[in-house]
């Protein structure tokens, strides 16, 4: 089982890293896994989509993780190449805002993924153990204390995770059987 705890912090380290080689002008060469070789996609073929496949969003989720590799693929390529021509920036750019917007789909659906396999989780058992019901209560210290007090993840997880609530709030995240 992932902990989809750490795929969200993995997938908001990645976008940060996108970020930082957008704005780049060094020539250090960046490689990213494919959507089937990178955590998420190992467990997406591996288990994810055999054991969830009657949660939707499982689906969902395998389909926002390839279309982000596509456009993080683009941003990566443009940055090992020779970054002279300004319409390549420009659709460089482009290619960051998608693979940006599709990341903020992938946070919201592995959260509503979460929900649904800890629900389904709760639902099997008579009596939750104690430190699930914490879990679910008290996400926030869940997170801390798999993550670490000090960690500067956390500082991330925290920001990335208030920014997905303010969309959320705004409206920005639109999921559905159509993505």
């Amino acid at each position: 089982m992932i902990d989809i705890t750490v795929a969200r912090i993995t997938h908001m380290e990645w976008m940060l890293q996108l970020e930082t080689i957008l704005g780049e002008t060094a020539t250090t060469t960046v490689t990213l896994p494919s959507y089937h070789d990178c955590e998420l996609g190992i467990w997406l073929y591996s288990e994810g989509l055999h054991n969830y496949h009657e949660i939707p969003e499982i689906s969902m989720l395998e389909r926002s993780h390839k279309h982000f590799h596509v456009a993080a693929d683009k941003v990566v390529a443009w940055h090992n190449g020779s970054k002279s021509d300004s319409t390549m920036t420009a659709q460089a750019e482009i290619d960051f805002r998608d693979a940006k917007s599709t990341s903020k789909e992938i946070l919201y659906i592995l959260t509503l993924l979460e929900f649904k396999i800890l629900q389904k989780y709760q639902e099997s058992q008579e009596v939750a153990p104690a430190g699930f019901k914490n879990m679910i209560n008290h996400p926030w210290q869940t997170l801390k204390s798999v993550i670490g007090e000090k960690s500067s993840r956390l500082d991330v997880a925290k920001v990335s995770l208030d920014l997905l609530k303010k969309d959320l709030v705004r409206g920005y995240i639109r999921v559905s059987n159509g993505l």
